[in-house]
């Protein structure tokens, strides 16, 4: 294996100059430490018209939130203050009080974080957290849905997965977050409901995205939505998985249940494709419009967003490394330029065995 250069990567900005020129999106943030050191952390292009996109540029993570949104749950199963496979409503008793919905004392901790659990919502705009949670526990679970029993994602599951962490912990779920996990993490800025204060200042440090009318507007950005809410240099993702893949952030024993196989080459009905997936992480087999790339061990972990960034860690390598596009995809053009640009950075790295 080659040496791992620091902050080259040739072929990974070659990549992302290409899709800027194809007009795929305006600019892009690479970030990729190798053992916890940083030897990637790269900008261009721009963040939106007239503004240079750089590596302090605040993104949208997107779904890629999931995993710090388990992690931050799997903190407390750490404390022993619930266990995965604990029926929902035995630490949040309203998920089962309101109507008599079948199935729905079935649905475990585990099964929240496996997409299996079925839930569903009536809300469909930015509501206050506490309305969400509400919403979710006076709704019944999907038409014919058996917990465990079918695969579908479901974004909607993380609301109560926050709900469990601020009721267990006693504090917001964006506070519990930026305290417990980012802290230990040593990420700094990011955000899962960025404070009105800190959006008033750092306006001219976030990206917008092309298309996406809600994109870096003031109601989006400061809503802690466990879901997809997070905020933050896609750097501070990559951190992240640095410090899970250091073991800053779970026990041993966590982690591992964290990156086994909990659904396996099992058909989800909402993406419509075979995926693998662990507690809150996409595996190395998922789907090919959020797969990793031909160089990925098959122990690799990570959660997409949207079709603009994704997260990763490569344990077999040491590898933790983030990726942001300024610019929506459709699952096509994601299926070839999110592949394509991990590639390049697996070869920029010297990981290519």
């Amino acid at each position: 294996m080659n040496s791992v250069p620091t902050n080259a990567a040739p072929r990974t900005l070659r990549e992302l100059r290409d899709g800027i020129e194809a007009g795929r999106h305006t600019g892009a943030q690479v970030y990729a430490a190798v053992d916890g050191r940083t030897v990637v952390d790269r900008a261009l292009g721009e963040a939106r018209p007239g503004v240079p996109m750089r590596t302090s540029t605040i993104v949208e993570w997107a779904s890629a939130t999931k995993p710090v949104t388990c992690v931050a749950l799997m903190r407390l199963v750490d404390t022993g203050l619930l266990g995965l496979d604990d029926p929902v409503h035995k630490h949040l008793p309203e998920f089962t009080a309101t109507g008599d919905f079948p199935g729905k004392n079935e649905v475990t901790v585990r099964r929240l974080l496996t997409h299996t659990a079925g839930l569903t919502s009536t809300l469909t705009g930015v509501e206050p957290p506490e309305r969400m949670v509400a919403d979710i526990c006076a709704s019944p679970l999907a038409p014919g849905w058996r917990p465990g029993q079918r695969s579908a994602y479901n974004s909607v599951a993380m609301w109560i997965v926050a709900a469990l962490v601020a009721r267990l912990s006693g504090r917001r779920f964006g506070d519990f977050v930026r305290t417990e996990v980012f802290g230990p993490a040593g990420v700094e800025e990011a955000w899962i409901g960025m404070p009105d204060e800190e959006y008033d200042a750092r306006w001219d440090d976030l990206a917008v995205i092309d298309g996406f009318p809600r994109s870096g507007t003031r109601d989006w950005v400061t809503w802690e939505r466990p879901t997809g809410g997070c905020h933050g240099p896609i750097r501070e993702l990559g951190r992240f998985y640095a410090a899970f893949l250091a073991g800053r952030l779970c026990s041993p024993g966590a982690v591992a249940e964290m990156t086994r196989p909990q659904v396996a080459g099992v058909y989800d009905e909402y993406v419509h494709a075979t995926v693998d997936r662990g507690l809150g992480f996409l595996l190395r087999s998922s789907y090919a419009g959020h797969g990793y790339g031909p160089h990925a061990s098959p122990d690799t972990y990570g959660h997409g967003g949207r079709n603009w960034c994704v997260g990763l860690a490569d344990p077999a390598c040491g590898l933790a490394a983030a990726v942001y596009w300024n610019g929506m995809a459709d699952d096509d053009v994601q299926a070839v330029r999110q592949p394509a640009t991990l590639a390049a950075l697996y070869a920029d790295l010297g990981l290519v065995t």
